[in-house]
């Protein structure tokens, strides 16, 4: 007795497709774990590449996500950055003041390869922090055109294990200035550690 395979070839072509949506809006949408968030890093870098300074400072940023659930879509609006605080005593090489507040916090995109991505991207702007650089210089940094990048790297259970502002991607503008300062600032910082607000759990970022 001959058997036509045609009717399981034609559901298998039905069923392809189906399958593959399920896989693409998968990697459309990301969850996380808190929907609120604090960064802290123990040493923040302000980089004065013009006169060779360098301000380190303890850095604080808290805020929260529009929703728990982001879009993979570059450039859109995911959330704010309500409160910046540096811990000036323990200041090294000057002071820094974080200003004008909320700060905008954008969806970039993501390291590594669906499904298992390495890390998050961020964009920052609308900061604005003021370097004192004693005997040197205090200016105003960050325009409405300037950006920092921050690099979330996710581990393989999807907890975020820090923030990066990697060294050679964030300028800031000067706005204003008191003294000889210069034309841009470099942010350069690695290991912050990112939490739930008032809380020590970690985020996990998980595709769904």
């Amino acid at each position: 007795m001959r058997i036509s395979t045609k009717p399981y070839l034609t559901a298998l072509a039905a069923a392809l497709p189906l399958a593959l949506g399920v896989g693409a809006a998968s990697a459309r949408t990301l969850s996380m774990s808190s929907q609120t968030f604090r960064v802290t890093w123990s040493r923040l870098e302000f980089q004065n590449a013009t006169f060779g300074v360098t301000v380190r400072c303890p850095v604080t940023l808290e805020g929260s996500f529009h929703s728990r659930t982001l879009a993979k879509t570059l450039g859109s609006l995911i959330g704010a950055i309500t409160a910046a605080r540096a811990k000036e005593e323990s200041c090294t090489g000057g002071r820094v003041h974080l200003k004008n507040l909320p700060w905008h916090v954008t969806y970039e995109g993501f390291t590594g390869t669906l499904p298992n991505i390495s890390g998050v991207v961020f964009l920052v702007s609308r900061f604005r922090f003021e370097v004192i650089e004693p005997g040197i210089c205090t200016g105003d940094y960050g325009t409405t055109e300037d950006n920092i990048k921050a690099r979330g790297d996710r581990d393989a259970s999807g907890a975020i294990t820090r923030i990066e502002y990697p060294a050679g991607t964030n300028v800031a503008n000067l706005v204003t200035s008191l003294g000889m300062c210069a034309p841009t600032i470099s942010i350069v910082g690695s290991e912050g550690l990112m939490t739930a607000l008032n809380s020590s759990a970690r985020i996990t970022v998980t595709l769904i």
